[in-house]
């Protein structure tokens, strides 16, 4: 091992994303961030608004999505990203390729939902290979994913 991979330090950076009334045609969401050390100290946080597209609403799983997209943008090697959005984990842990293969289809052979969004995650992954995302539960107690629902929820009001 030499020096510089003896001092990578891993940080976790939790991400969540907030759209409220989402049912009802959002026009506000929000992304929230906490980089956690080992030790589990706050490193850093963020909280960003997202906007709707061309005059469209905002849904939370985009809000989701484009907090997962920050984190990578943000994650340093070995870095592990924490997501309470089963699905996003799954997409990025066991999907993307089979998707990608299929020309962004699903099993089912439906347009994969969000593909814009999943591309961007996608060449973040093949750029950032030691970053791993993994699931977290919600609304569980955990500092870090808490921090993040609070500062996306605060984002988006």
């Amino acid at each position: 091992m030499t020096n510089q991979e003896s001092t990578i330090t891993v940080r976790h950076i939790y991400t969540d994303g907030a759209a409220p009334n989402n049912q009802n045609g959002c026009t506000l969401g929000g992304i929230g961030i906490a980089v956690l050390s080992p030790t589990n100290e706050l490193i850093s946080e963020l909280s960003e608004a997202v906007l709707p597209e061309a005059n469209d609403t905002t849904t939370n799983v985009r809000c989701e999505m484009l907090a997962v997209i920050k984190a990578l943008e943000l994650a340093e090697p070995k870095d592990i990203i924490h997501t309470d959005n089963k699905m996003i984990s799954d997409g990025y842990n066991q999907w993307l390729d089979g998707w990608k293969a299929k020309g962004w289809r699903t099993a089912n052979k439906k347009p994969v939902a969000n593909q814009d969004l999943w591309k961007c995650i996608d060449n973040l992954k093949q750029e950032k290979t030691t970053v791993s995302i993994t699931w977290v539960r919600g609304h569980n107690g955990v500092y870090g994913n808490e921090l993040a629902d609070s500062l996306a929820t605060a984002a988006a009001s």
